[in-house]
């Protein structure tokens, strides 16, 4: 039996979180005439606190908790569209740690620098392929990934680079050409599951976009006039809005299975994290697109702050390999189960 729910100390631990972002990083923030916040004094912030190190060991600085910890920090950070260049400084810590370079492990988590994210295209070669950088400042580290594993990369291996737009302009996104065979560490998949961390992760953070979303659009509903009566009260608007609450948490479940099945090394684990992709996947694109819909002329408005929850799955969806590719690998084992 597998046990979904949150103990006392995990919920204290996202509770935290969600408080700490709402103070030092809120939504309101992103708005065009918002005042500007740094964000890398968020981060510093966010190291202080541990959340970058939390699934490390103890010897190089870390908690020494588990994935979970992880997944549940990923999930708020999700919720409040951090940058995606949170997630890998996390993995950056892993890579350093597996690869025994505790030094550059504690450098890393400490927050002092970002570390881009990198997506590689498919079919990437040997020695170099073409890749995105989300969030990547220069002369900043980038964590990428292929098939056969995962590495920290150093500015330098990252060339012929040229800016690019992104469907969240929140998100930078940088395009270039990255020497794989120069990565300043690389974690084959064989010797650790990065890889399924990794897209863990990403589930948790696609889980959060679907969860406010859904929190959102209801808390509008109660307020919106229509008619004389609130838009909740009118029987349309509860089913779509109980939609939204299902999807999330459906993706919130499948992700927290995933989750201790790649923990407890199950030899369905692979299968379980692309289904929670494919789940968390639809539920905060549903979400995101209903919660626009739902706030009817608004909704489409730089002012609305809901309109970035549809633009971020997308970003995340990407980056986790798309659709089409969880759906495969799903099949993939039961084709050799």
């Amino acid at each position: 039996m597998w046990n979904l729910m949150l103990n006392e100390d995990e919920a204290m631990i996202a509770e935290s979180v969600r408080e700490y972002l709402a103070a030092e990083r809120p939504l309101e923030s992103m708005r065009p005439k918002a005042a500007a916040i740094d964000f890398a004094s968020v981060r510093e912030g966010m190291a202080k606190l541990g959340w970058f190190s939390i699934g490390l060991p103890e010897a190089v600085g870390g908690a020494g908790l588990s994935l979970v910890e992880e997944m549940l920090i990923q999930r708020e950070l999700g919720r409040s569209l951090v940058s995606p260049s949170t997630l890998s400084i996390v993995l950056a810590g892993h890579i350093c740690s597996l690869a025994g370079d505790d030094a550059l492990a504690r450098e890393v988590v400490s927050g002092e620098r970002s570390v881009g994210l990198g997506l590689v295209f498919p079919g990437a070669a040997a020695r170099a392929t073409r890749a995105y950088a989300f969030d990547w400042e220069q002369a900043s580290p980038i964590v990428a990934w292929t098939d056969e594993g995962m590495g920290l990369f150093p500015a330098e291996a990252f060339g012929n680079v040229q800016g690019d737009s992104c469907i969240d302009n929140s998100v930078t996104m940088h395009l270039g050409d990255l020497a794989l065979s120069r990565a300043t560490h690389w974690i084959s998949s064989s010797a650790a599951p990065l890889l399924m961390r990794a897209r863990v992760m990403l589930a948790a953070a696609l889980t959060g976009l679907a969860e406010h979303a859904c929190t959102m659009t209801v808390d509008y509903a109660r307020i919106r006039q229509q008619f004389g009566k609130p838009i909740g009260t009118f029987q349309a608007v509860k089913h779509r809005c109980a939609d939204m609450g299902v999807r999330a948490r459906l993706a919130w479940y499948q992700t927290s299975l995933a989750c201790l099945k790649v923990q407890a090394g199950a030899n369905d684990a692979e299968l379980q994290v692309a289904s929670a992709l494919l789940v968390a996947a639809d539920a905060a694109h549903e979400n995101g697109r209903a919660g626009i819909q739902m706030h009817g002329g608004i909704g489409f408005q730089a002012e609305c702050d809901v309109h970035w929850f549809m633009k971020r799955a997308h970003v995340y969806e990407q980056l986790a390999g798309g659709r089409q590719a969880q759906s495969q690998r799903a099949l993939a084992h039961f084709a050799t189960g």
